[in-house]
């Protein structure tokens, strides 16, 4: 049989062809690959505008995402990029445990010095594991001394390849360990890669990460869900677009999961969106944003959420009503505090104490800084019967701390063993 004549080669054998030998041959049979490749994609994707709902990353927006020319270049682009055709493994290491992983003091110092090249390694040889990509993911960055470096490491990307390489059970490995989620969430933002994070979470909240043996129960849908979404906004803050931007995209996430549980969204949502919900509030209380930074209309819709996920007499609650940029309202809180107890407050954490006494000299200083002074006093006394003698000094001492000089002359006036 004769080479087919789209190649223009000489006859090749029927069977065993070999490969091209030289430069000009294989150039020939890249392009009529190329080209035949494209064809099947124009008939299976013709050519279209983009779709307005469509996520895209942040760093590439093509003309026409849809178009052949463009999905030709991505899928190359992927299969090139993968570690598996990036580098050969000095050695096999599919046998290795984690808990042998960079053991020698020779290894643990190449780690700190190629960490990247040690994480391409592990997935070539197919042993990367959560604890060896959160080692190298560590590791790069302590060198990292900015978000570019971060960038320019390519960690966030390294990491995605190997996610849609691998099957179900490797994805969920990954996703579901909170410290690789912490620290792997970094590189994607600082990447732009946020596209991505969004096509997580949506596969998590079908509790189907794709690939062999990738369905999740219940529990394990709203685990990864959670963590995943306390990562990504904590990097959105940190090394993304900010505040603003993150709750843009905690709002994004939250209508994902409401238009698809209109029923019962609520009381599905609040094991998964509460945590990331509450990330943002104390964003807003250490930040206290302003209107230009976050806008009245999007930080409603972040406490009307909020309102819906945790009620609207809850501790969250206030305290994203008292941190508003344009409007902040100590009623929340005041509403709250009445209907706490002595008990109640007890058997609270640590954590949460901190934050109760926090918020409540937040709205203290508001209410002086209105000179509502008749309402301070009876916050001041609502908030000193629940708390044990020794806490409520250090609550009248912390309150003082963050008063300003006309605040504390306030203070004083309100005569209520505050000293």
């Amino acid at each position: 049989m004769k080479g087919t004549s789209i190649f223009q080669f000489k006859s090749w054998p029927k069977i065993h062809q070999p490969l091209p030998r030289t430069p000009r041959e294989s150039e020939q049979l890249l392009n009529a690959l190329t080209s035949s490749f494209r064809r099947q994609l124009d008939r299976a994707y013709p050519v279209a505008n983009n779709s307005p709902g469509a996520i895209q990353e942040s760093d590439r927006q093509p003309v026409n995402a849809d178009s052949s020319v463009h999905a030709t270049d991505q899928h190359l682009h992927n299969i090139l990029d993968n570690p598996l055709f990036r580098i050969v493994p000095p050695k096999a290491a599919g046998t290795a445990h984690d808990h042998h992983f960079l053991q020698s003091l020779d290894e643990q110092r190449r780690l700190a010095k190629e960490p990247m090249i040690v994480l391409d390694e592990l997935m070539a040889s197919g042993s990367a594991t959560a604890v060896t990509i959160i080692g190298c993911l560590k590791a790069q960055l302590l060198l990292a001394r900015s978000t570019r470096h971060m960038k320019e490491s390519r960690a966030g990307s390294r990491v995605q390849h190997w996610y849609w390489s691998s099957d179900g059970a490797s994805r969920q490995m990954l996703l579901q360990s909170r410290a690789s989620i912490a620290s792997l969430a970094k590189f994607m933002v600082a990447e732009g890669l946020q596209g991505t994070m969004l096509e997580w979470l949506r596969m998590a909240m079908s509790q189907d990460l794709g690939g062999y043996n990738g369905r999740l129960t219940d529990g394990q849908s709203r685990q990864i869900v959670s963590q995943l979404l306390v990562g990504f906004m904590d990097a959105e803050i940190r090394y993304g677009a900010g505040l603003a931007s993150a709750m843009r995209f905690y709002l994004r996430v939250c209508q994902m999961h409401f238009s698809t549980n209109p029923t019962d969204g609520a009381i599905r949502g609040k094991p998964m969106l509460l945590a990331a919900g509450a990330h943002l509030s104390r964003a807003a209380m250490d930040q206290k944003p302003s209107i230009e930074q976050v806008s009245d209309y999007l930080y409603d819709e972040f406490s009307e959420v909020i309102s819906t996920l945790s009620s609207s007499r809850s501790l969250l609650f206030a305290s994203v009503a008292l941190c508003h940029p344009g409007q902040p309202n100590p009623q929340p809180y005041i509403r709250f505090v009445d209907t706490l107890s002595p008990a109640k407050f007890q058997g609270w954490s640590e954590t949460r104490r901190d934050a109760f006494l926090r918020i409540g000299c937040d709205a203290l200083r508001l209410l002086i800084e209105r000179k509502k002074i008749r309402e301070a006093s009876g916050l001041a006394q609502q908030i000193q019967q629940v708390l044990p003698e020794k806490t409520a000094t250090a609550s009248a001492e912390a309150t003082r701390a963050r008063a300003s000089a006309e605040e504390e002359y306030l203070l004083s006036r309100l005569d209520l063993n505050l000293t």
